[in-house]
């Protein structure tokens, strides 16, 4: 079996791109800047490799997808803005499909994720914490950086998406829908 390196090489980069950000979000609760932005910048120019001009404008427009689509869980402190950049790499690198696909995912995983976050720092009342905090608006007073801070410093288990996020690339890669709009 031979590995096509036009259709398979994206998804390698993007994987390993997800990867990296896993392992700082794991270690430092951050997706950092130095990671994100030379992705982007690789992936524009692969994709002008690959594609040439045609191929650089459906990555810019990709890469502004992939930041859009995560932007309203940043603006809500649901997801961080390292997060936001880390759909913009993924969009730049692998196309707009493949991102609206990788949020699909990721976001499936991030439900059930969230849940067994919440439950292991507060059991049973894991729930009417999280009812309490969306029905009286104090979720928009926190921030999920700040939240895993304190959550870090207490021994606490912490909500890091780009768990999800490496996940859902992973599923992508063996499953990616063909969505069109």
């Amino acid at each position: 079996m031979q590995l096509d390196l036009v259709t398979h090489g994206p998804m390698i980069l993007a994987t390993t791109v997800a990867f990296i950000a896993l392992v700082t979000d794991l270690r430092y609760g951050r997706i950092y800047n130095w990671l994100t932005f030379p992705a982007m910048l690789t992936g524009w120019l692969l994709n002008l490799y690959l594609h040439g001009l045609p191929g650089l404008g459906y990555s810019l427009v990709a890469t502004l997808f992939g930041i859009l689509i995560y932007m309203p869980g940043a603006v809500f402190g649901l997801v961080g803005m390292g997060d936001v950049k880390l759909f913009g790499a993924l969009g730049a690198i692998c196309g707009s499909n493949y991102v609206l696909n990788i949020f699909l995912y990721s976001s499936a995983l991030g439900i059930p994720h969230a849940v067994l976050v919440q439950t292991l720092n507060y059991g049973r009342n894991a729930f009417g914490m999280a009812f309490t905090s969306f029905s009286s608006g104090a979720f928009l007073h926190k921030t999920i950086y700040k939240e895993n801070a304190d959550q870090l410093k207490t021994g606490r288990y912490r909500f890091l998406m780009g768990v999800d996020i490496f996940i859902a690339c992973i599923i992508g890669w063996f499953y990616l829908l063909n969505i069109t709009f």
